[in-house]
């Protein structure tokens, strides 16, 4: 199972990279490059466990504003992309 939601996880922050939309930036004072990444894997995953409809394996729909939400709840300042 841990093996089935970190694929998940990887491919949906490879999909974001090379979709339409740039690059969001999360930041933190003090938060460290680890932390920042478990931070955003965790409200991916919660993204991803939130999608409605079905999913394929091939494509796992991320809900980009829930991730966004997640991560300024934690305290990080979203920059959107241009």
């Amino acid at each position: 199972m841990r093996i089935a939601v970190a694929a998940a996880i990887t491919m949906a922050l490879i999909g974001g990279c090379v979709s339409p939309r740039g690059k969001t930036v999360y930041e933190k004072p003090g938060a460290t490059d680890a932390q920042k990444q478990a931070d955003e894997g965790q409200c991916t995953k919660a993204a991803i466990d939130a999608a409605e409809g079905p999913r394929g394996s091939a494509f796992i729909a991320v809900d980009r504003e829930a991730v966004d939400r997640c991560m300024q709840a934690r305290g990080y300042r979203v920059t959107a992309p241009r």
